[in-house]
């Protein structure tokens, strides 16, 4: 059948070229969507590095200046920070709360803020840009994340306290390696100030929608902490982890009554306890009104309306050209092929078209590669890349073209041969 269906595509090569020009080009656009799809589904596959269960996030407002209960503190002084580590002292004798991590405004998942140095190697003068985020030891224990080496969170613990951990992107930005322990960076805005790195960190994520960024964790000290302004203590990031089944209730029923039982003993100075919440609440609530989830949602609009016009554009081709041939299949017919031959002719002519019209198409996609027009931020593009998203491109067209020309071959199929003779 094979050789049969090439003569016939032969044979029939002017009707078939705006077949194959259609194909050729639903093919590249096609296939340039289902890149970005691929690579948009491998980044949201790809774990966090974090783990959010029995983690909750604490809130802290600052009275404001106007207020008459306002307690003004000398300039100079630590009041503010003294109660500020007061809070965080009664946070952790509570019985439920395993451990509690502090961290900087822009250090927490799920978060808009962010700050980035340009640090250097000593040997080099090369700057590799990282997100800049500083974190008390606990923090690794609130959210579980691992060494890059398989190593625990309590390691990591301890490791920042002895200099700088990086993130497993930030190392192999810097070193080509994960196994870094002792080597130095120094900071491009001051070269006076050199890191000891101590460790690498899984890679962990900030949301979904993105990569792992480079990261440099930095040691929060108390001592920075009792310094502090009100202003940055607002903005402080607490989080906390409570024992397993500590909750008799919900996530969330237990945030709204743990609220409630710590309202007063959460208070110092100018600051109260405003809100607790479930961090997988946190995620939701972030996850609403991110700008990455509307990109990515425009993304998989855009993808579905580009699919759907594919999909017609296809099928009204294939029908069409079906139905333009029911005297040859009445023709068929009548010297003997039976229905199910016809059905698979058709559909096996289809099919041959498409992997013909592939050929060129494919040209023209690693031509669109090699000119930097895919996205490199996922994964570089490869010869496995390129196989795998032409091998989902031609199945997906290939599942339309079966679908174009089952329907309209089984009804044509039905007709009895001295019927089919006489379209023309």
């Amino acid at each position: 059948m094979l050789l049969h269906i090439l003569k016939l595509i032969k044979t029939q090569r002017r009707s078939n070229t705006w077949v194959f020009i259609e194909l050729l080009v639903v093919f590249v656009l096609l296939w340039y969507a289902v890149d970005r799809m691929t690579m948009s589904r491998i980044t949201q596959a790809q774990p966090m590095g974090y783990s959010f269960e029995d983690v909750y996030k604490v809130t802290l407002a600052v009275r404001p200046s106007t207020s008459a209960s306002y307690i003004a503190y000398e300039q100079g002084s630590q009041g503010a920070g003294e109660d500020f580590m007061r809070i965080i002292r009664q946070l952790e004798t509570h019985p439920d709360v395993q451990v509690v991590g502090l961290a900087n405004e822009a250090s927490m998942p799920y978060t808009y803020m962010s700050n980035s140095d340009t640090y250097l190697q000593e040997k080099d003068s090369i700057s590799r840009n990282g997100f800049g985020v500083s974190v008390t030891p606990g923090y690794f224990r609130v959210f579980k994340i691992q060494r890059a080496d398989g190593g625990s969170p309590d390691e990591l613990a301890s490791a920042i306290q002895e200099g700088i951990l990086l993130s497993e992107p930030m190392a192999m930005k810097c070193f080509s390696s994960t196994l870094v322990d002792g080597r130095e960076l120094l900071i491009l805005q001051d070269d006076t100030l050199r890191y000891r790195v101590k460790g690498v960190t899984e890679a962990v994520k900030r949301e979904e929608f993105s990569q792992p960024p480079s990261i440099v964790f930095k040691e929060m000290k108390e001592r920075s902490i009792l310094r502090m302004s009100e202003q940055e203590l607002g903005k402080m990031q607490i989080c906390f982890r409570v024992r397993p089944n500590a909750a008799s209730e919900s996530a969330s029923e237990y945030a709204v009554r743990f609220k409630k039982e710590m309202k007063h003993r959460l208070a110092a100075g100018n600051f109260w306890l405003a809100n607790v919440q479930y961090y997988p609440d946190v995620r939701t609530n972030y996850l609403e009104t991110s700008m990455n989830t509307s990109g990515g949602k425009l993304d998989i609009a855009i993808n579905i309306f580009l699919l759907i016009n594919v999909f017609l554009a296809v099928i009204g081709t294939f029908w069409f050209r079906v139905n333009r041939r029911r005297n040859e299949l009445g023709l068929r017919m009548a010297v003997g092929s039976s229905r199910r031959r016809l059905q698979q002719l058709l559909i096996g002519e289809g099919l041959m078209i498409l992997t013909i019209t592939a050929v060129p198409a494919l040209l023209i996609c690693v031509n669109v590669a090699f000119a930097g027009l895919l996205s490199t931020e996922v994964m570089e593009v490869t010869v496995g890349r390129l196989l795998l998203v032409s091998l989902l491109t031609w199945l997906l067209l290939a599942v339309i073209i079966t679908l174009a020309i089952w329907y309209p071959s089984r009804k044509a199929a039905r007709l009895e041969p001295a019927e089919a003779l006489h379209y023309e």
